[in-house]
């Protein structure tokens, strides 16, 4: 059906401007002149074809990534499995970790899988639906006439006509999943160098409690020997028995955690937990100096792509509203040519259309459905703005917070639990206290000890959180110091030095079991071929370079 009676059209509900639209198109079509089939094959022409990203926006997301400081091994593809087993033939560090995380996790690889949908889309979006060929053979009732033969070709001119908006959407679309891919990449990121940390820090809590327990025993041994000789009362015995137990059930305690966490890492960097790949025992001390918090804030407004991606879903849909409003007026459109043999064989030719005229709906549902989708994507946006700037304020307090207990740790609580037992140690060799007071007292010193490694720990995670928030590397980060936290320092068993009166806490080794010696005559005291208190294994490498804990007066404690 040819449109031409502009007046007819507008009394049946059409607007002006679609009206007009449909004269064109009919004005159009009676161009095409006898035998000729010229507007299918402009329609196929025009559609052309759409280019697709060569790897899928792959590359594009690595720039996301790596603009934010994490590192990206691009392009390496089958050569990750020989990147993996460089990295895990020597002890793993955050930046390694995390390298293979990049290239190994498989819930990583089934994002990146993603950006195949939204590349589909974009393909889509080039291109219009394949023509309609159609053909008929009507059989006559006269003996004398021939078969009706009628072919004909059609396509959609709606699709032509929308090409242009729906490349357009479909491409922010694409960038905005790249955003949304890039967000997942640094997501994994932060969990690979969080799963770390908390490794690292099982690992030195396990090494700390495997010495105490192995402390414990020497001295629940010599005090079973001194009970022997009649210099220890049964009751403190059985207390030097309990306490050796209770080292050996927090030692069982804090390797299961060791391993459980072990086992986390391993997942992130889709590894088997039982590889032969390890971390070392030792957490990085802290910085000097944090980043400034307005800084940080402002950082993350540019650097969040999760924050970006809202916003340009936002605008997407904001986009699709003004092609709505146009589009539901103009219903699908066909046109094509036909081509017709009648029955006394003559031929016909010319254009067709097929036209939905919106009279009885205009698709205002659509237009609704659209719009209420920008009222929720902007509220995505302001939700997550704020979101952003708390996540922020929030990791920056929490790491301010660990630091400042790190320093409670280091300059007042270790070097007082470490008085204090050095005290009860005398007093109870000169039976002033019992064994109890002095065994609460050491508890306390080991807890302290633990205290710390673990507000160490959290330092790191509440740093790991703020980058996350700011969703980028901080700053601060070139500035970490090559100097860790050596348990060595803390576990190796004590040795005597009367002599040793002045340094730091490398010059006297803390970890001892219970001294009993005083408790008798030296008629009783441990032959030769025993084990004395003051005699043990020192392990190899220690650390001298950490200058934690020194009495003001300059004594070591």
């Amino acid at each position: 059906m040819l449109f031409s009676d502009l007046p007819f059209l507008m009394a049946v509900g059409i607007p002006l401007e679609m009206c007009r639209l449909m004269l064109t198109v009919t004005r159009c079509l009676r161009l095409s002149t006898r035998g000729q089939v010229i507007l299918p094959v402009v329609l196929l022409v025009l559609s052309g074809c759409a280019v697709l990203p060569t790897d899928l926006g792959r590359s594009d997301v690595d720039a996301l990534v790596g603009e934010r400081g994490k590192p990206v091994d691009a392009g390496t593809g089958g050569n990750a499995a020989s990147l993996v087993e460089l990295l895990t033939s020597q002890p793993l560090d955050a930046e390694s970790a995390i390298r293979i995380a990049l290239v190994n996790n498989p819930e990583l690889k089934a994002s990146y899988a993603q950006l195949g949908f939204a590349a589909a889309d974009v393909y889509a979006a080039g291109r219009i639906r394949n023509p309609v060929f159609s053909t008929s053979i009507l059989d006559s009732n006269q003996a004398e006439d021939r078969n009706q033969v009628t072919f004909g070709l059609a396509a959609s001119f709606t699709d032509l006509l929308t090409m242009g908006a729906r490349k357009r959407l479909a491409t922010a679309e694409f960038t905005r999943m790249k955003q949304t891919i890039g967000a997942e990449v640094l997501k994994v990121a932060a969990d690979t160098e969080a799963a770390y940390y908390r490794f690292v820090a099982a690992r030195q809590v396990a090494a700390l409690r495997a010495q105490i327990a192995r402390a414990g025993r020497l001295s629940a041994t010599l005090a079973e020997r001194y009970h022997d000789a009649g210099n220890l009362t049964p009751r403190d015995l059985a207390l030097e028995r309990a306490a050796a137990a209770e080292a050996q059930l927090a030692a069982l305690e804090a390797d299961a955690e060791t391993y459980g966490l072990r086992t986390d890492l391993a997942t992130v960097l889709g590894l088997s937990v039982a590889g032969a790949w390890d971390a070392p025992t030792r957490l990085p001390l802290p910085l000097d100096q944090e980043d400034a918090l307005p800084g940080l804030l402002e950082l993350a407004k540019l650097s969040r792509l999760d924050l970006a991606a809202a916003h340009a879903h936002a605008d997407i849909v904001a986009d699709r509203l003004g092609v709505t409003g146009w589009t539901r007026w103009l219903g699908e459109l066909e046109v094509g040519a036909e081509r017709e043999r009648d029955t006394d064989g003559s031929r016909l030719t010319g254009p067709t259309v097929s036209w939905e005229i919106p009279i009885f709906t205009q698709h205002r549902d659509e237009l609704l459905r659209v719009d209420a989708q920008l009222q929720i994507a902007i509220a995505d946006v302001q939700r997550l703005s704020i979101a952003v700037d708390n996540s922020v304020r929030l990791a920056y307090t929490a790491t301010t917070n660990a630091r400042a207990r790190i320093d409670q740790y280091r300059h007042r609580l270790i070097p007082a639990r470490r008085a204090a037992v050095d005290r009860a140690q005398e007093e109870e060799n000169f039976m002033l206290i019992g064994i109890f007071e002095l065994l609460s007292a050491k508890q306390q010193e080991y807890d302290a000890y633990q205290g710390y490694f673990e507000a160490l720990r959290d330092y790191w995670l509440s740093r790991v959180e703020l980058a996350r928030a700011v969703g980028n590397t901080l700053p601060s980060s070139a500035n970490i110091s090559e100097q860790r936290l050596d348990v060595d320092e803390y576990i190796r068993p004590k040795t005597a030095d009367k002599h040793s009166g002045h340094g730091n806490m490398g010059d006297e080794p803390r970890m001892a079991p219970m001294d009993h010696s005083k408790h008798s005559g030296k008629d009783n005291q441990p032959k030769d071929n025993e084990v004395s208190p003051d005699q043990g294994v020192v392990p190899p490498g220690l650390h001298q370079g950490h200058d934690l804990h020194q009495n003001t007066d300059g004594g070591s404690q």
